[in-house]
């Protein structure tokens, strides 16, 4: 009995005092401000986002936004299909594609 509590006791000390790899490895992927200005785009506009989605769906827009929290920033336009089903198309707002 005292062999298993303190097997038990030696397993929640190693969850509880371990390093947090998870953290060292987080704060290694943010990016540094120069890094970041080389990477922001200027977004193309929302009209032409509009008319990207509306020739690659065949159909009518009915709505568009931007995210600009998304990486790449991205335009998710709503379309009317022909057959009349509600599509979204997702557009890069750097590239247009």
């Amino acid at each position: 009995m005292i062999k298993k509590t303190t097997l038990l006791a030696l397993l929640v000390a190693t969850v509880l005092f371990a390093p947090n790899s998870h953290g060292a490895t987080k704060q290694k992927l943010l990016p540094t401000p120069e890094l970041r200005e080389k990477s922001a785009c200027t977004p193309i506009g929302k009209g032409a986002a509009m008319s990207i989605a509306a020739r690659r769906a065949d159909g009518k827009v009915l709505s568009a936004s931007l995210n600009m929290r998304a990486r790449p920033p991205v335009y998710r336009v709503k379309i009317l299909t022909k057959s009349g089903r509600v599509r979204h198309i997702y557009v890069n707002a750097c590239t247009g594609r």
